[in-house]
Formats: structure tokens, sequence, C-alpha cells
């Protein structure tokens, strides 16, 4: 009977035995890796970029023959800026 009572005392001494150890830190590794991220860039320089032609609003008095001018000439200078932008646009484009 006594070997009964010590069998169990002598494992549970060898249970706790096991938990007494001091646990290893976890490894820390530090390395460098090089990622390629697309990046953007601007394909047109802001110095290219036209600019607005003047509006022609207040020059307008209702009269079409007077009308007509300031008109022409403020769709003409639309035209050259669109085709302007357009010329530095393509440039941007994927072919």
């Amino acid at each position: 009977m006594r070997r009964l009572i010590l069998a169990p005392l002598g494992l549970t001494t060898l249970a706790l035995a096991g938990c007494a150890a001091k646990p290893t830190p976890p490894v820390i590794e530090t390395r460098v890796e090089r990622v390629n991220v697309p990046v953007a860039v601007a394909c047109v320089d802001p110095k290219d970029v036209p600019a607005a032609p003047p509006r022609v609003g207040d020059q307008l008095t209702g009269d079409a023959a007077h009308d007509i001018g300031p008109i022409a000439v403020s769709n003409l200078r639309l035209r050259a800026a669109f085709d302007k932008a357009v010329a530095l646009l393509q440039g941007c484009a994927a072919p």
C-alpha cells in the first residue's frame, strides 16, 4: 500500500519538474528585403499645361452681329488650348 501512495507522488514530482524549465525566448530575425512598388510619376511638366483662355462673357452685348467676333476669337483660343493639351496627353497614354 505504501508503494501505491508513493508512486503517484513520484509522477507528480516529475510532471512539475518539467514545468520548472525556463522557456526559450523567441528568436527575432531582422532582415532587409527589396520590394519593387510602382510609383505614379507625372508625365507632363506642369509649366507645359496650357492656361485657360480668357472668358468673353463680359464682352457680349446681346447683338448677334457684334457677339460673333468675340465668340469666334474665344473659339479659336479654346481649340488651340485643347490641341496643345491633347498633344501633351498623347505622350502619357499607353501605346
